[in-house]
């Protein structure tokens, strides 16, 4: 029941095949770990996650603690950020994980026996109460003056997630500030990769090579979860298992043979946890305040938004954002395939929020159920609409609804493009929108990713805003009041309302 530790020799950003693992217990002189210096893999016996030991730094970036670990963020050598993990179990003496091991077995008969329920609260109730049995065994593995209560706790929640959780996938989605978590096929073969944000600068977005990697055992372990939680299909003749990660805020992407020739490859999305408003970007340097007044002013006049920018942009963000904009008596439906708007946080503060789910579990191909959902939504009643991505022919419901005045008030979403020029042409030539149907769009924002100047670090910010102008496939720039104020969106709001010049520039001066 001894933690594992295995010498190997890892080229840049290749891990070759680990040589005989040695079983090792005692090792009081460190002479092991010294003969194989870096070289080395650990994981305690009841885990397929191995840890890496972390390269040598050139300069660290980041060093805090986790839930279930700490981690340290550095440059290496060779270039390349890396983010370097040390899991809480993966430092227990072997005497102890020889126990959690123990109560892991059980844990597992217990529920073959009694067929148990698989929940959290259940696993690590029976956990605690196998642990009560242990004692002694418990408190012979404390140190003088720790606490024995922190200690089963932490033991139960490892039992969890080795047993039926999610692995080591649970304590990297545990640290706020992962956005991304990738592995490639062979996922044997590779490290996960990790984007984390908010490191060395609020805006900052970095790509990571971290110093773990899996045996196949634990990404299976992984997908089983996802699949019974999910009770959607995954094999050879349905080799695409997309669905929401129950308890982490996240969502999953995995594909396996044949589409991955390698075998299974996946990627795990977190949802961020803090809603984002207008104020969160401003002070995460994403925009300025008078834009912001810009945006809010718009958004409270019914404005039409297409937010267009490449992936990892912060798009979905950007939406959310909007949304905290309309006035609570404002009723809100969204529609998205992962839940990843507020809508949960937005109706405990107050707002009316309707959200349409569209997955794999409703039937019909992907198109057909968000065209379907857009009809469903326009007959329900007087509403904001937020698409969470505009894809294809539900574009044509939309933008025909707008036009007869069937959408009644703002409409929000997000589109893959890079200019609104790119969003007009996708819109009106892939889609099958006329162009005098696509002038019912007030405002294309453009977000995009930029390199700081002094750090290199992923800068996420406003690269273009602008509104529709009256003749198809021609925008005016909005990005500050002078600009709006001579726009045709102004003029159009000026003629549905009742306020002037003077009192238009004054409100979006305060809003800001």
């Amino acid at each position: 029941m001894s933690t594992k530790i295995a010498s190997f020799r890892v080229a840049d950003g290749d891990a070759l095949p680990i040589p005989e693992t040695v079983e090792h217990r005692e090792d009081p002189a460190g002479l092991f770990s010294a003969s194989v210096g870096s070289d080395t893999r650990v994981k305690p016996c009841y885990t397929e996650g191995w840890i890496l030991n972390p390269s040598e730094s050139t300069h660290c970036l980041a060093s805090y603690g986790i839930d279930y670990g700490h981690v340290t963020i550095s440059e290496t050598p060779q270039g390349e950020t890396e983010y370097a993990l040390n899991p809480l179990e993966y430092a227990y003496p072997d005497s102890l994980n020889g126990i959690i091991s123990s109560v892991i077995d059980r844990v597992r008969a217990e529920h073959l026996e009694r067929r148990l329920d698989l929940d959290r609260d259940s696993v690590m109730g029976v956990a605690r109460g196998i642990l009560t049995e242990m004692g002694d065994d418990i408190e012979k593995e404390c140190r003088e003056g720790s606490d024995l209560d922190r200690l089963i706790d932490d033991i139960c929640a490892v039992v969890y997630r080795h047993s039926v959780g999610a692995g080591i996938f649970e304590i990297l989605l545990s640290d706020p500030h992962i956005e991304d978590v990738f592995l490639d096929a062979p996922c044997d073969k590779n490290r996960i990769y990790v984007t984390v944000n908010g490191v060395k600068g609020v805006n900052s977005n970095i790509r990571c090579r971290t110093n773990v990697m899996l045996e196949r055992k634990e990404v299976s372990s992984l997908i089983n979860m996802l699949r019974r939680s999910s009770g959607l299909r995954y094999c050879q003749s349905n080799p695409v298992l997309e669905t929401d990660m129950p308890g982490f805020d996240a969502r999953a992407t995995i594909i396996g043979y044949p589409m991955s020739p390698l075998g299974d490859a996946l990627a795990i999305r977190k949802h961020s946890t803090r809603p984002w408003t207008l104020s969160r970007l401003i002070y995460n340097g994403t925009l300025d305040p008078e834009t912001a007044g810009i945006l809010s002013f718009l958004v409270n006049n019914r404005c039409t938004f297409l937010i267009c920018g490449p992936r990892g942009a912060g798009k979905s963000s950007f939406l959310s954002a909007l949304m905290f904009e309309f006035d609570k008596e404002q009723r809100i439906l969204t529609i998205e395939d992962t839940l990843e708007l507020p809508g949960e946080v937005m109706r405990k503060l107050g707002y009316k929020v309707q959200t349409i789910l569209v997955d794999d579990r409703i039937d019909q191909n992907q198109v057909s159920r968000s065209e379907e959902a857009l009809r469903v939504s326009l007959r329900m009643g007087e509403s904001a609409i937020v698409l969470g991505e505009v894809r294809g022919d539900e574009a044509r419901t939309l933008y025909q609804s707008m036009r007869v005045g069937k959408a009644g008030s703002s409409i929000l979403g997000t589109i893959h493009g890079d200019s609104a020029e790119s969003v007009f042409k996708r819109v009106v030539s892939d889609m099958g929108v006329s162009p005098e149907s696509f002038l019912a769009t007030d405002v294309i924002i453009t977000l995009g990713t930029v390199k700081d100047k002094n750090s290199q670090r992923l800068i996420r910010r406003i690269e273009e805003f602008v509104c529709v102008n009256d003749v198809p496939g021609s925008f005016s720039c909005i990005s500050d009041t002078q600009l709006l104020m001579n726009s045709p969106t102004i003029k159009r709001m000026m003629s549905s309302s009742q306020m002037g010049r003077e009192k238009l520039r004054n409100e979006i001066c305060a809003r800001s």
